[in-house]
């Protein structure tokens, strides 16, 4: 359980880093349309401000949400029963994949060549 909460708190965390990473590109883009001047002298910029408050609550939300922290570590514990293919399946199935993906990209190839020169012949 200690490690199952450690991976819990590394998920919150990365979530308000994202949080963080998005809110500070969209308030940056929503003050220069605004056409807010930057302040020079500040040693960090309002988007980073505004940013860091967001992914802060983000994070301390996430964690204090009982509902959200069961359904965590439920999902955890249902992905360590997931039975993971081996090595060897695993690169049949792309070999397999791939090939198939090969068939139909010449497949849409000979097809659009084909619907090229009737549109040529239609309209030439």
């Amino acid at each position: 359980m200690q490690r199952s909460q450690k991976t819990v708190s590394l998920i919150y965390l990365f979530c308000g880093f994202l949080t963080w990473m998005i809110a500070r590109e969209l308030v940056a883009t929503i003050w220069v349309a605004a056409g807010i001047p930057m302040p020079i002298d500040w040693m960090i910029s309002p988007p980073d401000i505004v940013a860091a408050g967001a992914g802060i609550l983000t994070f301390v939300l996430l964690v204090r949400s009982t509902r959200v922290n069961e359904f965590t570590n439920e999902v955890i514990t249902e992905l360590s029963r997931v039975v993971w293919p081996a090595r060897k399946e695993t690169m049949m199935s792309t070999g397999v994949v791939s090939v198939l993906v090969a068939i139909c990209a010449l497949i849409f190839f000979l097809f659009d060549m084909l619907w090229g020169a009737v549109v040529r012949i239609f309209y030439g």
